[in-house]
């Protein structure tokens, strides 16, 4: 179920976004996103939280979207794309009643020393995360 809401955020993403998941290969194309996050705690529902069975029915989700360019420009640009794009929009999950996501900052644009380009020059990156609730129907 939890990979279901992943590829659920990404489908969200527009083809002329390039996403990676995940991880990133060793060459990367720029600009891009990097959705990964956690594995979210499973909850059971009912009036007091918890079910009678105890079975999880409720998931909840930190959906982090990173965003990495050769500029701060086109990190702006990728971030403005990716956050219209998921910002407050509900994920489509077969069996599931997702909430619409909620996007807030985790880490502002900074440039990633620990990659060097060729010509010395080194990317830019930024992160954001998504709240995600999701019920089983």
């Amino acid at each position: 179920m939890i990979r279901e809401h992943y590829e659920a955020v990404r489908a969200l993403i527009p083809a002329a976004v390039r996403v990676y998941a995940w991880s990133v290969p060793d060459t990367p194309t720029y600009p891009y996103v990097c959705i990964w996050g956690d594995l979210g705690n499973e909850s059971s529902g009912g009036p007091d939280g918890d079910s009678l069975q105890d079975v999880p029915d409720v998931l909840s989700l930190n959906v982090r979207a990173t965003y990495a360019g050769l500029t701060g420009d086109s990190v702006l640009i990728v971030a403005r794309n990716v956050r219209s794009a998921l910002n407050r929009k509900t994920p489509a999950v077969a069996g599931w009643s997702p909430s619409p996501l909620r996007q807030s900052s985790l880490m502002d644009v900074q440039t990633d020393t620990s990659v060097t380009l060729t010509g010395g020059a080194h990317p830019v990156f930024a992160v954001d995360e998504f709240a995600l609730v999701s019920s089983a129907l």
